[in-house]
Protein backbone atom coordinates (compact mmCIF):
# COMPACT_ATOMS: atom_id res chain seq x y z
CA UNK A 1 0.00 0.00 0.00
CA UNK A 2 0.75 3.81 -1.25
CA UNK A 3 0.05 6.42 1.26
CA UNK A 4 -3.27 6.09 -0.03
CA UNK A 5 -5.63 5.86 3.23
CA UNK A 6 -3.06 6.86 5.52
CA UNK A 7 -2.95 10.50 7.04
CA UNK A 8 0.63 12.05 6.10
CA UNK A 9 2.04 14.58 8.78
CA UNK A 10 4.94 16.44 6.61
CA UNK A 11 7.38 18.31 9.37
CA UNK A 12 6.93 21.53 8.20
CA UNK A 13 7.52 23.41 11.58
CA UNK A 14 11.08 23.70 12.32
CA UNK A 15 12.49 20.10 11.31
CA UNK A 16 9.60 18.60 13.13
CA UNK A 17 10.11 14.76 12.22
CA UNK A 18 13.01 12.87 10.42
CA UNK A 19 12.62 11.94 6.86
CA UNK A 20 10.10 14.45 5.77
CA UNK A 21 6.95 12.92 6.98
CA UNK A 22 5.23 10.56 9.96
CA UNK A 23 2.80 8.32 8.39
CA UNK A 24 -0.02 7.83 10.76
CA UNK A 25 -2.56 4.67 9.76
CA UNK A 26 -6.00 6.48 10.19
CA UNK A 27 -7.49 5.10 7.40
CA UNK A 28 -5.99 1.88 5.57
CA UNK A 29 -7.68 -0.03 3.01
CA UNK A 30 -6.84 -3.52 1.24
CA UNK A 31 -5.98 -2.33 -2.04
CA UNK A 32 -5.19 0.69 -4.28
CA UNK A 33 -7.94 0.61 -6.04
CA UNK A 34 -10.42 1.40 -3.05
CA UNK A 35 -12.35 4.71 -3.04
CA UNK A 36 -15.17 6.27 -0.70
CA UNK A 37 -14.98 6.45 3.25
CA UNK A 38 -12.45 3.60 3.62
CA UNK A 39 -10.59 5.52 1.96
CA UNK A 40 -10.78 9.42 3.02
CA UNK A 41 -11.57 8.84 6.98
CA UNK A 42 -9.68 9.87 9.34
CA UNK A 43 -11.05 7.88 11.84
CA UNK A 44 -10.11 4.19 11.80
CA UNK A 45 -12.68 2.96 13.26
CA UNK A 46 -14.89 4.15 10.77
CA UNK A 47 -12.87 3.60 8.12
CA UNK A 48 -12.32 -0.11 8.84
CA UNK A 49 -16.34 -0.68 9.42
CA UNK A 50 -16.70 0.88 5.58
CA UNK A 51 -14.26 -1.26 4.46
CA UNK A 52 -15.23 -4.50 5.35
CA UNK A 53 -18.71 -3.36 3.53
CA UNK A 54 -17.12 -2.85 0.58
CA UNK A 55 -16.68 -5.55 -2.13
CA UNK A 56 -12.81 -5.46 -1.78
CA UNK A 57 -13.41 -7.11 1.31
CA UNK A 58 -15.04 -9.97 0.53
CA UNK A 59 -16.04 -9.95 4.45
CA UNK A 60 -19.68 -10.32 5.52
CA UNK A 61 -21.17 -7.03 5.73
CA UNK A 62 -22.44 -8.06 9.32
CA UNK A 63 -18.65 -8.09 10.57
CA UNK A 64 -18.17 -4.19 10.56
CA UNK A 65 -20.45 -3.96 13.70
CA UNK A 66 -18.79 -6.22 16.44
CA UNK A 67 -16.03 -3.65 16.06
CA UNK A 68 -16.85 -0.46 18.63
CA UNK A 69 -13.76 1.61 19.73
CA UNK A 70 -10.30 1.35 18.02
CA UNK A 71 -7.39 3.36 20.09
CA UNK A 72 -3.30 3.46 19.13
CA UNK A 73 -0.78 3.46 22.21
CA UNK A 74 2.77 4.45 21.94
CA UNK A 75 5.35 4.32 24.68
CA UNK A 76 8.25 6.16 23.74
CA UNK A 77 10.68 3.23 24.95
CA UNK A 78 8.94 0.60 22.94
CA UNK A 79 9.75 0.02 19.52
CA UNK A 80 6.69 0.59 18.08
CA UNK A 81 2.60 0.98 18.53
CA UNK A 82 0.16 -1.33 19.84
CA UNK A 83 -3.39 -0.98 18.33
CA UNK A 84 -6.65 -2.20 20.54
CA UNK A 85 -10.03 -3.33 18.54
CA UNK A 86 -12.38 -3.61 21.25
CA UNK A 87 -15.46 -5.65 19.83
CA UNK A 88 -18.52 -6.82 21.39
CA UNK A 89 -17.21 -11.10 21.41
CA UNK A 90 -18.19 -12.67 24.65
CA UNK A 91 -18.84 -13.41 27.04
CA UNK A 92 -15.55 -14.44 28.23
CA UNK A 93 -13.96 -17.78 27.34
CA UNK A 94 -15.73 -17.93 23.98
CA UNK A 95 -14.44 -14.56 22.83
CA UNK A 96 -11.15 -16.32 21.94
CA UNK A 97 -13.20 -18.53 19.04
CA UNK A 98 -15.03 -15.42 17.84
CA UNK A 99 -12.90 -12.87 17.11
CA UNK A 100 -11.19 -14.79 14.29
CA UNK A 101 -12.45 -13.35 11.62
CA UNK A 102 -11.83 -9.81 12.61
CA UNK A 103 -8.34 -10.05 13.15
CA UNK A 104 -7.87 -11.34 9.86
CA UNK A 105 -9.72 -8.54 8.41
CA UNK A 106 -8.01 -6.17 10.64
CA UNK A 107 -4.94 -7.21 9.78
CA UNK A 108 -5.61 -7.24 5.95
CA UNK A 109 -6.80 -3.61 6.49
CA UNK A 110 -3.62 -2.70 7.98
CA UNK A 111 -1.62 -3.54 5.49
CA UNK A 112 1.54 -3.88 6.99
CA UNK A 113 1.95 0.09 7.99
CA UNK A 114 4.62 0.93 10.19
CA UNK A 115 2.40 2.68 12.44
CA UNK A 116 1.69 -0.25 14.74
CA UNK A 117 3.62 -3.43 14.98
CA UNK A 118 0.78 -5.36 16.83
CA UNK A 119 -3.17 -5.63 17.60
CA UNK A 120 -4.92 -6.35 20.66
CA UNK A 121 -8.31 -7.67 19.83
CA UNK A 122 -10.51 -6.99 22.96
CA UNK A 123 -13.54 -9.02 23.87
CA UNK A 124 -16.17 -7.71 26.05
CA UNK A 125 -14.96 -6.24 29.13
CA UNK A 126 -12.04 -5.37 27.72
CA UNK A 127 -9.60 -8.43 27.72
CA UNK A 128 -7.25 -9.25 25.08
CA UNK A 129 -8.63 -12.50 22.99
CA UNK A 130 -6.33 -12.39 20.16
CA UNK A 131 -3.18 -10.55 19.37
CA UNK A 132 -2.15 -10.04 15.93
CA UNK A 133 1.00 -9.21 14.42
CA UNK A 134 0.91 -5.57 11.95
CA UNK A 135 4.22 -4.94 11.02
CA UNK A 136 7.77 -5.97 11.70
CA UNK A 137 10.16 -4.36 9.19
CA UNK A 138 12.55 -1.48 9.99
CA UNK A 139 11.38 1.92 10.77
CA UNK A 140 8.84 1.24 12.68
CA UNK A 141 6.55 4.82 13.66
CA UNK A 142 5.87 5.69 17.33
CA UNK A 143 4.46 9.18 18.33
CA UNK A 144 5.05 9.17 21.63
CA UNK A 145 8.47 9.13 20.74
CA UNK A 146 8.26 11.74 18.16
CA UNK A 147 6.30 13.98 19.93
CA UNK A 148 9.40 13.72 22.84
CA UNK A 149 12.19 14.37 20.10
CA UNK A 150 10.40 17.04 18.34
CA UNK A 151 9.44 19.04 21.82
CA UNK A 152 12.96 18.39 23.36
CA UNK A 153 14.61 20.42 19.72
CA UNK A 154 11.16 23.08 19.44
CA UNK A 155 9.22 23.81 22.55
CA UNK A 156 9.99 26.77 24.86
CA UNK A 157 11.82 24.79 27.77
CA UNK A 158 11.26 21.51 25.50
CA UNK A 159 14.71 19.93 27.03
CA UNK A 160 13.11 19.78 30.27
CA UNK A 161 9.69 18.90 29.65
CA UNK A 162 9.96 15.81 26.90
CA UNK A 163 11.35 13.27 29.69
CA UNK A 164 8.38 13.45 31.51
CA UNK A 165 5.76 12.29 28.57
CA UNK A 166 5.19 8.31 29.18
CA UNK A 167 2.29 7.75 26.68
CA UNK A 168 0.53 8.71 23.94
CA UNK A 169 -2.79 7.15 23.15
CA UNK A 170 -5.36 8.05 20.65
CA UNK A 171 -8.66 6.84 20.94
CA UNK A 172 -11.91 6.77 18.40
CA UNK A 173 -14.99 5.56 18.32
CA UNK A 174 -17.43 5.43 16.04
CA UNK A 175 -18.55 9.28 15.78
CA UNK A 176 -17.09 12.12 16.26
CA UNK A 177 -12.97 13.18 16.06
CA UNK A 178 -10.13 11.14 17.57
CA UNK A 179 -8.80 12.35 21.30
CA UNK A 180 -5.72 12.29 22.37
CA UNK A 181 -4.06 11.55 25.53
CA UNK A 182 -0.69 12.41 26.58
CA UNK A 183 0.39 10.96 30.24
CA UNK A 184 3.27 12.12 32.12
CA UNK A 185 4.93 11.15 35.08
CA UNK A 186 4.51 14.81 37.11
CA UNK A 187 2.74 14.51 40.39
CA UNK A 188 0.71 17.19 41.23
CA UNK A 189 1.92 16.62 45.15
CA UNK A 190 4.75 16.67 44.55
CA UNK A 191 6.01 19.28 42.30
CA UNK A 192 4.44 22.78 42.36
CA UNK A 193 4.74 23.35 38.41
CA UNK A 194 2.90 20.29 37.55
CA UNK A 195 -0.07 22.62 36.19
CA UNK A 196 2.48 25.02 34.35
CA UNK A 197 4.31 21.86 32.72
CA UNK A 198 1.00 20.11 31.44
CA UNK A 199 -0.01 23.20 30.38
CA UNK A 200 2.85 24.14 28.00
CA UNK A 201 3.03 19.79 26.90
CA UNK A 202 -0.56 20.74 26.04
CA UNK A 203 0.83 23.68 24.02
CA UNK A 204 3.88 21.65 22.40
CA UNK A 205 1.52 18.53 21.42
CA UNK A 206 -0.78 21.05 19.97
CA UNK A 207 2.08 22.88 18.00
CA UNK A 208 2.79 19.58 16.82
CA UNK A 209 0.07 18.00 15.59
CA UNK A 210 0.00 21.01 13.45
CA UNK A 211 -3.76 20.55 12.20
CA UNK A 212 -3.87 16.98 11.45
CA UNK A 213 -7.25 16.06 10.80
CA UNK A 214 -6.91 12.67 12.81
CA UNK A 215 -7.90 14.09 15.95
CA UNK A 216 -9.98 16.86 17.79
CA UNK A 217 -9.12 16.86 21.12
CA UNK A 218 -5.52 16.61 23.28
CA UNK A 219 -5.64 15.50 27.11
CA UNK A 220 -2.56 15.40 28.90
CA UNK A 221 -2.18 13.98 32.29
CA UNK A 222 -0.13 14.08 35.69
CA UNK A 223 0.87 10.85 36.58
CA UNK A 224 -1.45 11.26 39.65
CA UNK A 225 -4.03 12.45 37.66
CA UNK A 226 -5.15 15.36 39.92
CA UNK A 227 -3.80 18.07 37.01
CA UNK A 228 -5.24 17.85 33.40
CA UNK A 229 -4.99 20.29 30.58
CA UNK A 230 -7.11 19.79 27.64
CA UNK A 231 -6.82 21.61 24.12
CA UNK A 232 -8.50 21.71 21.19
CA UNK A 233 -6.57 20.59 17.90
CA UNK A 234 -7.59 22.67 14.65
CA UNK A 235 -7.56 21.85 11.61
CA UNK A 236 -5.77 23.73 8.86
Amino acid sequence: MGTTGRLARSGTRAGALAAGALLLTVGCSGGAGDSGPAKDDPNPLRAFRAWLKTDDSGRDDALAGHALHISLGYRPGDRDGVVRVLTDYGPWGEAEGQVGPLAGAFTEWWDEDPAAGSARILGQGGKTARTVTLYDGDKPSNLAAEFRSWTAKNAPGGARLAPHVTELTIGYGAKGPGAVTVATDYRTYEDKETRKNVDALGKAFADWWDGDEGAGTVTVTSEDQGTRAERKLSHA
